[in-house]
């Protein structure tokens, strides 16, 4: 049972508070100096220790990953295109977290989507780790948890066209109802079945999953 997603906190990252000025000003109305402490204190306040969170990638870069330390619960990563680095998900797996850097398909026709996915695309293009997805059924829903969105048309984004190519080669054959995801913070996604965990878009709150 997944409690809370969110995604993209970039911890220690100075140049998002610059693409980004909403996270400088809800730090300010919040009375904080600084957006990072303003995140681990709301994000602490809601999840206890024991609940599960899943977070849609770009932890945090240069040091802040280490801020990650400070966060309640059971966490698992997506990992996005901000995490790759070996340092960074060591430290993530020293703390506890799981991280899914694969396609993870918890349906009962995985074999069948496999083998439908070997047939149009190569190895090299289903094992790159930034393609790492979760398709589960929650409910009566059918969700792919990403880090990029599918049909991303943000043109900032083209040379990842290939992998959100396979996302929606797998969000189509695999009947899902809603791709949430991360990646594209303020802009979000155009289409209606993809729904942004991204802070930007969620008033700084975590995504509070109906289970």
């Amino acid at each position: 049972m997944i409690n809370y997603v969110t995604a993209d906190t970039h911890f220690g990252h100075p140049n998002i508070l610059i693409y980004e000025p909403s996270r400088v000003s809800k730090a300010r109305m919040e009375g904080y100096a600084d957006f990072d402490e303003m995140i681990i204190d709301m994000w602490n306040r809601s999840v206890k220790k024991e609940d599960t969170l899943l977070h849609l990638g770009d932890v945090g870069l240069k040091e802040g990953y280490k801020r990650a330390q400070e966060l309640n619960g059971h966490i698992t990563l997506i990992i996005g295109n901000h995490d790759l680095k070996n340092k960074y998900l060591n430290f993530y797996r020293e703390i506890g977290w799981d991280i899914i850097d694969y396609l993870r398909l918890d349906i009962d026709e995985k074999d069948q989507v496999m083998k439908y996915l070997m047939s149009i695309f190569t190895k090299d293009e289903l094992n790159n780790k930034l393609l790492a997805c979760w398709v589960c059924d929650i409910n009566d829903k059918r969700i792919m948890f990403s880090h990029f969105p599918i049909f991303n048309n943000n043109p900032h984004d083209t040379k990842y066209n290939s992998l959100t190519k396979v996302l929606e080669e797998i969000y189509i054959f695999t009947k899902c109802d809603i791709n949430i995801h991360g990646h594209t913070h303020s802009a979000g996604a155009k289409e209606a079945f993809c729904k942004s965990a991204c802070l930007e878009l969620n008033d700084f709150k975590l995504l509070k999953l109906e289970n």
